[in-house]
Formats: structure tokens, sequence, C-alpha cells
């Protein structure tokens, strides 16, 4: 097939399959719980982009994705400028300053957990110099820390205990603030030679340039705070922001999630469209996401057998990070009502910004990224499969009634 018509067939099929996919609705379908937590994070569309891609019948290859960047660019951006908007810090402040701090120790814990012993794995299956194997384990460290949301399980069933079941939907979003914390540290490591050497006026230059790369953009919106904008119109100006955004972060090697989430943060502190430009993204989020996972899927290539093993040690990795960053956080900053020592195992779930990191990745390091898509694939699966009945257990001893049926569960 010519090359103009394979990429012109394959931006009918994104088009197509994001708008429909968009649309459904798995919530109230009678399937397994954890399959319905994989199909509303929307992993089956990246083997739907395995089906159209390098493993597939290659309608979307090489050259295609290549043409097709521009919009993966746009789309990342978009998505760490929704999660921005997200962090209002006089809304925060309203919440008890230890669920920050329970965070923060449960993230770190689990990122260090991952991240040091998967540098030494990585070392014995790669050839590698070594900067190069510490970027590719703080990356995979920095997935292990992203999260999908609890809004699942806490829309399909009511707790007795609602404040444990609100730490962790805190932990859960907050999370994803450090996994990005974590991802911008893992691309300050430059994968050239074979010593590691960390130059700090290099990398705070490099953290200079990423946050003004975010910040120009959120300028833009913010100096228009008196400006008055119909729907359609704030919605073009939006998509024009991001896509500025987008691009700065490009010419200049930068992250365009990153970017964007730093564009987004800002507007919620300082701009009085907060709120509007939020729902406006919101509503366009699940239709590029959906696009993003296809793409994703499309570029994605298993090379060697040996990354299943890599994949299985991560996935232990992370449940024991989680575990232990959980109980030891609840420990140091206990609540004054009872959580769970396994309340770790309840945060499990991986899903959107996790892929979200793990495709900017491999925008920014493409010979890198195909073992990395592998694992974090894979983790989002069995994560997503398993941890609703690993949340329901934390309350086990409470009691949860299922609001479908009212069937109180054991």
């Amino acid at each position: 097939m010519e090359y103009p018509i394979k990429l012109l067939i394959s931006i009918i099929i994104l088009a197509v399959v994001s708008f429909v996919g968009a649309r459904l609705n798995f919530l109230n379908k009678r399937l397994p719980l954890g399959v319905r937590t994989i199909l509303l994070t929307g992993t089956e569309y990246i083997f739907l982009g395995v089906l159209l891609g390098r493993m597939g019948i290659e309608l979307i290859d090489t050259a295609t994705l290549s043409q097709l960047e521009p919009f993966l660019l746009f789309g990342l951006c978009w998505v760490g400028f929704m999660f921005g908007l997200q962090f209002e810090v006089k809304r925060l402040r309203k919440l008890p300053l230890y669920y920050f701090s329970i965070t923060a120790v449960e993230s770190v814990v689990t990122f260090l957990v991952v991240t040091i012993p998967l540098f030494f794995v990585l070392k014995s299956f790669k050839d590698y110099p070594d900067n190069m194997l510490i970027m590719m384990a703080a990356m995979l460290g920095s997935t292990a820390t992203a999260q999908s949301s609890l809004a699942i399980i806490n829309r399909l069933f009511q707790f007795k205990t609602q404040k444990v079941m609100n730490l962790m939907r805190y932990v859960a979003g907050v999370d994803g603030v450090f996994a990005l914390a974590f991802f911008t540290l893992a691309l300050i490591f430059v994968p050239w030679g074979d010593v590691l050497q960390v130059d700090i006026m290099g990398s705070l230059y490099w953290l200079f340039v990423l946050f003004l790369v975010g910040a120009v953009p959120a300028l833009i919106l913010i100096l228009l705070n008196k400006s008055q904008f119909t729907q359609q119109e704030f919605f073009v100006f939006l998509i024009g922001i991001t896509m500025f955004c987008a691009g700065l972060a490009h010419v200049t090697m930068h992250s365009p999630l990153v970017a964007g989430f730093i564009c987004g943060i800002l507007i919620a502190n300082f701009c009085k469209h907060r709120l509007r430009a939020l729902s406006t993204v919101l509503h366009a989020e699940k239709t590029i996401y959906i696009a993003l996972l296809v793409l994703v899927g499309a570029s994605w290539h298993i090379e060697t057998p040996s990354v299943l093993i890599v994949a299985l040690i991560y996935m232990l990795l992370k449940a024991g990070g989680k575990l232990f960053g959980g109980a030891l956080a609840t420990t140091i900053f206990k609540p004054v009502y009872r959580v769970p020592k396994t309340i770790g195992l309840g945060l499990l779930s991986e899903g959107g910004l996790a892929i979200a990191i793990i495709i900017n990745f491999k925008l920014l390091y493409f010979s890198l990224a195909d073992d990395l898509i592998t694992i974090v694939v894979l983790a989002v699966l069995v994560s997503e499969l398993f941890s609703p009945q690993l949340i329901l257990a934390q309350f086990k001893k409470e009691g949860v009634v299922s609001l479908e049926g009212k069937k109180k569960l054991p």
C-alpha cells in the first residue's frame, strides 16, 4: 500500500476509534470487575494498535508513526495539561496535611524499591552504559509510582470507613505529581558515555528551560483573564495554547507531558478560567487518550522474550514497594482512624499516567523504549485485573456494600 494512502487510512481509523470509544460505557455492564477496570482505562486499545502496527498488519508502520508524531506531542501535552489543572493549591490546603505526608513517603519508597534493584536487573540483561541503565530504571520507577483512579470502585461500592477511601483516592491522585517529578529526574541523566556524570549547573539550566516551556503558554492565558470567550472560542484557544506548548517542548527537546503539567498547574492557580478550562479538557480527554493508546500499540515491538522476566520482577518490586511504603507512611504519619497496614496493595492500580510517561519516553529515546513499553503494558494489564479485589480487601473487616443490587460483600 502506498505511503500517503496508509497515512490517510490511519488518520481515519484513529478518528473513528477515538470518537466511538470515548462514548462507550462499561461501568454498568455485567462484566467481572477487573475486566471493567481494564476496559475503563482503555488498555484494550493498545492491542488494537498492535493489530494495526509493527506486530500486526503494519498499516501504521514506522514511516506513518513518524508523520503522526505531532499528534503524539499534542496528546501528551493535553494529558499533562489536564492533570495539572486539577491541582489548585487553595483547595488542596483544605485537606489534612498528613494526606500529603503519607503520599510523599509511599511514593519515594516505591520509587526507590523499584529503581535500585531494576538497575542491576537491567544491567544483567542489557549491555548499555550505566547512566543509560539508571535512566531506564528510574523511568520504570516513575511509572510504578503513577496510578489510575480509584473512582470506579468508589462509584460501585459503599464503604463504612469512607475516610480510608478518601485517603486512598488522594494518594492515587497526588502520586502522579511524584511520578512526573521522578520522570523529569530520570531525563536529566543523558544516556551517553560509560561513566555517570551529573552536571548540576547543566541540569538546573535544563529544568529552568523546561519550566519556561510550560510557563510561557500559561502566561498568555493568564494575561487574558479579563477577556470574554464563547465556549467554542475558548476550546479553540486551549487547543492553540496546548499546541504551542507541545511545539516548544519538541523544539527544545523537553517533555511535552511535563511541560503541559506545568502549564496546567499555573493556570489552575493563577487564572480565573481554571474551571472552564478543566471542563473543556476533561470533555475531550478520553478521545485523545484512546488515540494515544492505539499509537503506542502500533509502535510496540517485543524484541526479546527475556523482557518478560524483567516485567515479572518489576511487578513484584512494585507490589513490595507499595506494601512497605504504605505501611511505613501510615506508621510515621498515623491517622486518627484505623488504616490497614496492607493499604499499599490497594494502590497497585496503574493506568493512564504510566502509559503517558512511557509514550513520552519513546518519543525522546525511540531505540530504548520497546522493552520498557512491554514491561509497563503487561504491568497495567495485571494490576488493573487484580487491583479491584485488592482495594476491597482493605475494607474487609468493616464490610462493603455493592451498589449493584445493594449486596453486602464479606
